[in-house]
């Protein structure tokens, strides 16, 4: 399959450097937009660089130039609009966190892919860590009954102002749209919903400014509810170091710690001869106390997990398998995203809404309006 990387960038210079040197079977580099110089070193002299995306559909739409699957890697605002000519062009999609800055636009862009059928992915490159698939594993299945609580500290996304000096584009409501959620913590929030599922409301407060010379936030501390009976924080900076990187899942009948590639799990069953609702019911003594038998999982992480996501990719286009992360699930952690920053914005619980809904809608408008405010602001200082 012919392959375009849009942005060639730092993450996108990854991306294309696994192309150039044949490391995803299917998927060949055929052209590039907007490369950096030392990238540009490695190509042969004719090698088709385009100036934009547009630059490079035009060619395409002209017939200069046939691509079949692009690698978007370019700013956020810039994911939708690119999409949607690549599948109005029949041509496959795998676009880099996050899908867009406002769950409008990931919604466009599915519905888009489902219209082409053209096939869409996501760059979450943590749901290829063992860790979290078999996280994802015990708790789906219900082995341990549901969760009770959620409790996930990710401060170890440490950034300096040097990080953020880096680029004007970089920590603005203008040109990232966001801060630490919509830059950094969308692969903690995608895993959150895919390990314990979409929360139903959200109340955050998101500090723009706290730790460092930008306009967006850099800590977040959020309170989530599922329509379970549920509860759960979310606590993320990236000003604070050392940081941790701690997941804890209260099940009705374990405890799961995930931290540094190891899962420690604490079950009750087997202490307590029942399970614990049952046990808390109809123990004579008041003060019973459960340590819980606890047994402990290590895992590796992939050596190149970037490299299993493009692979999954190109698979998906050849009918050989599935997208890691597929383009409909984007949607979901840029949903909790936005109602993070509405929360924070309007001081009031946000309600996530039903994808495809009057009240979808209502949330759009909502966010979008408040973004559009946040925009303005940042232009005039």
């Amino acid at each position: 399959m012919r392959t375009a990387v849009i942005g060639v960038g730092m993450m996108g210079s990854r991306y294309a450097n696994m192309l150039l040197e044949g490391k995803i079977n299917g998927l060949e580099l055929c052209a590039l937009t907007r490369v950096k110089e030392e990238f540009r070193k490695k190509l042969p002299n004719d090698f088709p660089i385009y100036q934009s995306a547009d630059a490079l559909f035009d060619a395409i739409e002209a017939e200069k130039e046939q691509i079949d699957a692009v690698i978007i890697a370019t700013p956020h605002y810039s994911h939708e609009a690119i999409a949607l000519r690549a599948f109005r062009n029949h041509i496959h999609v795998l676009c880099d966190k996050p899908a867009g800055v406002y769950s409008r636009q990931a919604a466009n862009m599915e519905a888009a892919a489902e219209q082409y059928h053209c096939s869409y992915g996501m760059i979450f490159h943590q749901r290829t860590f063992p860790v979290y698939q078999k996280l994802h594993e015990l708790v789906q299945s219900g082995i341990y009954g549901s969760i009770k609580r959620v409790s996930w500290t990710v401060t170890d996304w440490y950034r300096t102002q040097a990080y953020y000096d880096a680029g004007s584009w970089r920590a603005t409501w203008d040109g990232e749209g966001g801060g630490l959620l919509i830059n950094q913590a969308p692969h903690n929030l995608d895993l959150l919903q895919w390990i314990c599922g979409m929360p139903e409301c959200v109340h955050a407060f998101c500090h723009e400014g706290k730790y460092h010379d930008i306009e967006v936030e850099d800590d977040v501390t959020m309170y989530m509810e599922w329509a379970s009976g549920a509860t759960g924080t979310f606590i993320s900076s990236t000003g604070e170091v050392p940081g941790i990187n701690r997941l804890e899942i209260m099940m009705e009948d374990a405890k799961i710690v995930c931290e540094k590639g190891v899962l420690k799990i604490g079950e009750l069953v087997q202490e307590l001869g029942m399970k614990e609702s049952e046990y808390r019911r109809t123990s004579p003594n008041g003060f019973a106390r459960a340590g819980g038998t606890w047994k402990t999982l290590e895992f590796e992480k992939p050596e190149n997990p970037y490299l299993i996501v493009l692979q999954a990719f190109s698979d998906e286009i050849n009918g050989t398998g599935k997208n890691i992360v597929p383009g409909s699930e984007g949607r979901n952690s840029l949903l909790i995203a936005n109602a993070a920053y509405l929360s924070s914005w309007t001081d009031q619980t946000v309600k996530l809404p039903g994808k495809n809904t009057e009240e979808e809608r209502e949330f759009e408008k909502q966010f979008e309006m408040h973004l559009e405010q946040k925009r303005r602001a940042g232009k005039t200082k």
